[in-house]
């Protein structure tokens, strides 16, 4: 947790702004939507008029609560009537220049930056002397660092903080299943539940009112499973065509890289979806010592040591092959689970 002075000039920091402009990464997951909602609220206290902004349409259907929250913006269809009001930037649950881009131009001209993550993959962003970053690796999301910081700042974690922060905490630790749940993020998951967060009634929107077109789709996903490095990486695809004949939104593809996490003798998992304009989306994860935030930052991407991603350009027959030969070299001189 960061130190006592950063946090005061963090609560100093925005308490500075009038009207923030809040952003995360492409892709929005529930840490980044709920660091936005919590952080947006919590300085509504302190006299801001934060601009939640987003860079895709329609909002992830798994969050409704979220969805609500607070009133979405999104860039650059509103960029004319965002911008020329904005007297700070805010990114939270990223500091890497590739899952901003849509934003890139402002970064070098916005008057103020704050950056707040937990990510190891970080780009020169807000550094200028009047910018500030708090950046924490430590933590397992972002929603806990300001879960954390809260009641530092003497602000009030109200109900509907207190849920936003907890879906993005449970949703970055797999609903405290995974290897960063600790001792740390329990203890914040139960204040968050004091106050007003209840972990059933939050869990059903998210696990268990999928589309019929998200288990179509999954089914599609894994017909195409395959195993390379001797069963230790599994390999998971989705092409444009399988979306087109689910009828499945790309935004329903959050955690789908899990599904391979089930099979004995993996280590590693990479799931490949192509993108529209010749990209190719990267997630992967590992279970025990595989870094696939190293990885991923060889094409571009980044994250954390067991969850990580990139977007890399490039023709499909070309990028999967590529990024498979990179994974089994990684792993070639691991232990033996």
């Amino acid at each position: 947790m960061p130190g006592r002075a950063e946090l005061e000039r963090l609560r100093d920091w925005l308490a500075a702004a009038q009207r923030p402009l809040l952003l995360t990464h492409r892709k929005p997951d529930g840490d980044a939507l709920g660091a936005l909602v919590g952080l947006a609220l919590a300085v509504e206290q302190l006299g801001c008029r934060p601009a939640c902004t987003l860079f895709e349409r329609p909002f992830p259907p798994r969050y409704p609560s979220l969805a609500s929250a607070v009133s979405w913006r999104y860039w650059p269809e509103e960029q004319r009537t965002l911008e020329p009001g904005c007297d700070a930037l805010v990114i939270l649950d990223t500091c890497s220049l590739s899952q901003l881009e849509p934003v890139a131009d402002l970064l070098g001209r916005a008057p103020r930056t704050l950056v707040i993550d937990h990510h190891a993959t970080r780009d020169p962003i807000g550094t200028r002397p009047e910018d500030l970053r708090v950046i924490d690796e430590s933590a397992a999301a972002t929603c806990l660092m300001i879960a954390e910081w809260l009641p530092a700042a003497g602000l009030q974690l109200t109900p509907t903080i207190a849920e936003a922060l907890f879906i993005g905490l449970a949703t970055d630790c797999g609903w405290f299943r995974f290897a960063n749940t600790d001792a740390r993020t329990l203890r914040a998951a139960a204040r968050l539940c004091e106050v007003g967060a209840s972990p059933s009634a939050l869990y059903r929107p998210i696990y268990e009112r999928d589309p019929i077109s998200k288990l179509r789709l999954v089914g599609r996903m894994l017909l195409s499973l395959e195993l390379h490095a001797g069963g230790r990486l599994a390999v998971l695809k989705l092409r444009q065509a399988d979306f087109a004949e689910t009828g499945a939104d790309r935004a329903l593809t959050e955690d789908l890289v899990n599904e391979a996490g089930r099979l004995a003798g993996v280590e590693a998992i990479i799931l490949f979806t192509e993108d529209v304009g010749g990209v190719v989306r990267l997630n992967l994860r590992s279970k025990s010592f595989l870094d696939v935030a190293a990885l991923a930052g060889r094409f571009g991407g980044g994250g954390h040591l067991r969850a990580a991603g990139a977007r890399v350009t490039g023709a499909w027959d070309d990028v999967v092959p590529r990024v498979i030969a990179e994974a089994e070299a990684a792993l070639r001189d691991g232990p033996v689970n």
